[in-house]
């Protein structure tokens, strides 16, 4: 484990032993495609929505 300013900060483990952790999960796009899917009146609403900025942009 490192640190960081004292604090546990990073760990490093072997590309096998990550492997055996994370194997048969899915990765975070597997993770938002596995939801329920939309139906006609979800994908409505959805392009119903403003195309726009929902706040302005800031000023520099």
């Amino acid at each position: 484990m490192l640190t960081r300013r004292g604090k546990p900060a990073v760990v490093v483990l072997s590309a096998k032993e990550y492997g055996e952790l994370t194997a048969g999960k899915p990765n975070f796009i597997e993770h938002l495609l596995s939801g329920p899917e939309w139906d006609d009146e979800m994908h409505e609403e959805v392009n119903r929505r403003s195309k726009g900025p929902s706040r302005p942009p800031i000023e520099f």
